[in-house]
């Protein structure tokens, strides 16, 4: 086997070049030079690798493509990217929170339970945001599906656990987005 063919299986198990590095004795760059040569995408693995909030995220996007397994995921094409998933030309952005709980409001008063959705770096380039709102032992709780155009305006959404908000009317089942999406591609 040749050294690019033991840095792509290497590569393939653990989508981490410091880990291929360890295992096989070659320089990460080396790796990644090898990689790269054979037309191999770097993507690492946010979900063993990344930051708490990488792990939060993937949680909303896995649960996402189970449901709408026809998307496609850009995350294996490209690490990080803008957004996150494709269904024929529709961009559509998933994020994941966690509620908050025992946090500070206005002039330091406690603040009712909340998600929060950051959206600001894709709101110019995604046509949907599906928002996974998760409770405190990471099971889906609500699910909304909003358009870019009613979010045109903000950059993190706020959504009170008591659901008193004009957020609540985007809320939907997740067994809705997969009938939701297959009408997208006949609608084009």
């Amino acid at each position: 086997m040749s050294k690019t063919e033991v840095c792509i299986e290497s590569y393939s198990r653990h989508r981490n070049l410091k880990l291929v590095e360890s295992e096989i004795g070659i320089p990460w760059q080396t790796v990644y030079w090898h990689l790269k040569r054979a037309d191999i995408k770097v993507t690492g693995d946010k979900a063993r690798y990344g930051s708490a909030s990488d792990r939060i995220a993937i949680i909303g996007e896995q649960r996402f493509h189970q449901a709408v397994p026809i998307a496609i995921n850009n995350n294996n094409q490209e690490y990080q990217s803008t957004i996150d998933f494709s269904v024929g030309a529709i961009s559509i952005d998933i994020k994941t929170a966690r509620i908050k709980r025992n946090h500070s409001g206005k002039n330091n008063k406690p603040a009712s339970p909340r998600w929060g959705f950051c959206i600001n770096k894709q709101l110019d380039i995604a046509d949907f945001f599906v928002f996974y709102a998760l409770d405190d032992n990471d099971l889906t709780h609500h699910i909304f599906l909003l358009p870019k155009e009613v979010v045109t305006t903000k950059t993190t959404i706020s959504i009170p656990e008591s659901m008193d908000s004009k957020w609540a009317d985007y809320k939907i089942e997740e067994s809705e987005l997969l009938p939701f999406f297959k009408s997208m591609l006949t609608i084009n």
